[in-house]
């Protein structure tokens, strides 16, 4: 996988959520662009759920962090302004994301299909590291943490369950990905 383009109009982006369902919410919301730059990150209340205790445990954001943050709705023009801007839609198992903004109002539906390429960097990740799924054949999908430690990426003061540190970190493997 190659590509040239314009570094500014990729964005990598991930969400932490209240859970995995039809019902989960937005807590953190992270977009950087491939130069680098942090173009969002916020914590974000949930309108519906008043604890995830599953999930807080993986990504340590308790109800008491987002309880004075925004609605996603304060945010939305911002995030649909960052997401019509770019070319190309980066992330770690990156159609969980793009779900999470659906069900949180975000029309990712109009953006991906008329001119935005989405490319899953666990998707092509997996034949690189080339574990073999023995259940459904093909290669086993590796979490973000295996990927970066593949390509040595460095954590530094941050750690993996959160979004920004997650988006960098999917941002590196990619970049490594691609010789950029």
């Amino acid at each position: 996988m190659s590509i040239t383009v314009d570094l500014a109009k990729i964005i990598c982006f991930d969400t932490e959520t209240t859970g995995l369902g039809n019902q989960a919410e937005i807590l953190q919301l992270s977009i950087m662009n491939a130069a680098d730059e942090v173009l969002f990150d916020e914590y974000i209340r949930p309108k519906h759920h008043l604890s995830w205790p599953e999930a807080e445990a993986v990504h340590h954001i308790s109800p008491e962090m987002v309880a004075d943050k925004e609605a996603i709705d304060a945010h939305h023009d911002r995030i649909v302004e960052i997401l019509e801007a770019a070319q190309y839609y980066i992330g770690y198992n990156i159609l969980y994301d793009i779900r999470m903004l659906k069900q949180a109002g975000i029309p990712m539906d109009s953006f991906h299909r008329k001119h935005v390429q989405v490319i899953d960097v666990m998707r092509h990740f997996a034949p690189v590291y080339g574990e073999i799924n023995q259940k459904r054949g093909g290669y086993k999908w590796q979490n973000l943490t295996t990927c970066a430690q593949y390509y040595k990426y460095d954590w530094g003061n941050d750690k993996a369950h959160g979004a920004l540190a997650d988006t960098k970190a999917t941002l590196y493997c990619f970049k490594k990905m691609n010789n950029l």
